[in-house]
């Protein structure tokens, strides 16, 4: 055999003698508890974002436009919990050595990409829709269906686009082929060289990301000018509710700053490190990689409960459904009304009936006031 029709392979000793060191090992029991542990993740994410999907499709005052993006989050972080969580538990069960073929660890890491990234563009729209709401209430009022299904479709294909032809391509393989080649089909990462770092995390993260901060920077604003002119006018008529539109604009900024926080720990140290590892020449620990990545998925788990948690219309939807009311067919205006009124109005069909065509109107809830809006939706 001639030398020219002889081509060796890269030097894996050479290769990796500069790059992170492999995954640590660990016995059965560890990796037992560990993954006990994390199999929680999925399963509360799960029953959160369901939760919230069921109280929107159930309760007539949930059904607005607002909630559009909730329910689509919500398939976004469930999505999460039953396509990408799995998998990861699976490899910290196996010792990080992936078993289930090249083929399954492809689409595994396009949909971990679609996913995560379609959760973070879900959140930067609500943020954009409740700076419309709170800052621009005319040009809210503006957000049509058509408006409304580009926003979300815009959510979901842009992820797509991203996770998939790239990955399947494999531009992030661009330049950085012997690594691969030396790690072998037993690892199941996300390696990308640093244009695809650069490039894709700019767009899945860094700019949903801006338009988050500046919404959110500006709804507390409108909070502190609002509570503001509110307690210059109760002033001037001797008043005496100043401490309690005080606790209003202590409970925005509050409220927010837990949001934004919670955003900001799961996510940012993922895509900081996204992009410093392969400037870095890959050389990023396996430890730090993996905390980050699950405090991604945790913002999955989080979003029912940081979103929706303050918003009183949905602790009542999540109460009725908890507490079994909504399969005993108990409506949400029997709910919030006093034993006694229930009780008259239950024993005369008639002013049953009448109330509750009342009550429901067309399905949905009138719109509030800005800064009832603020505290209610917004918060």
């Amino acid at each position: 055999m001639s030398n020219d029709s002889f081509s060796p392979g890269p030097n894996c000793s050479a290769e990796l003698a500069d790059k992170a060191a492999p995954p640590p090992h660990h016995v059965w029991d560890t990796r037992v508890v560990i993954s006990l542990l994390l199999s929680l993740f999925p399963v509360l994410t799960l029953i959160g974002n369901v939760l919230v999907i069921v109280a929107v499709f159930t309760h007539k005052r949930l059904r607005t436009i607002t909630n559009v993006f909730v329910v689509s989050l919500s398939v976004a972080d469930a999505l999460v919990a039953i396509l990408v969580m799995p998998f990861a538990v699976y490899l910290q069960l196996n010792n990080n050595v992936w078993e289930l073929g090249s083929t399954i660890c492809t689409i595994y890491i396009c949909f971990d990409v679609m996913s995560t990234t379609s959760s973070i563009m879900h959140l930067s729209c609500l943020a954009v829709d409740r700076y419309l709401a709170i800052c621009r209430p005319f040009l809210h009022e503006r957000l049509n269906n058509k408006i409304v299904a580009t926003m979300v479709a815009s959510c979901w294909v842009v992820p797509a686009v991203i996770a998939y032809i790239p990955i399947l391509e494999k531009w992030n393989h661009i330049g950085i082929e012997d690594y691969i080649h030396c790690l072998g089909d037993s690892v199941c990462v996300l390696i990308v060289n640093i244009p695809f770092a650069i490039i894709c995390s700019t767009i899945a993260f860094y700019i949903p990301a801006v338009f988050m901060i500046i919404s959110n920077v500006k709804i507390y604003l409108a909070a502190r000018k609002q509570a503001h002119h509110i307690r210059s006018l109760e002033a001037s008529v001797h008043c005496k509710r100043r401490n309690s539109k005080f606790k209003h604009e202590t409970k925005a900024a509050k409220t927010i700053g837990i949001i934004m926080g919670c955003f900001c720990v799961c996510w940012f140290p993922f895509f900081i490190m996204n992009i410093i590892d392969p400037i870095m020449g890959h050389r990023i620990e396996y430890v730090p990689w993996t905390i980050a990545l699950w405090l991604g998925y945790l913002n999955s788990m989080l979003n029912p409960f940081l979103y929706y948690n303050f918003n009183k219309s949905f602790k009542t939807a999540f109460r009725r459904i908890l507490t079994c009311k909504l399969c005993r067919g108990v409506s949400e205006w029997e709910d919030e009304m006093p034993v006694s009124q229930s009780e008259m109005m239950m024993n005369n069909p008639n002013i049953h009936h009448h109330s509750h065509t009342d009550h429901t109107g067309n399905g949905f809830s009138n719109l509030p006031s800005e800064l009832s809006h603020l505290n209610a939706n917004a918060i």
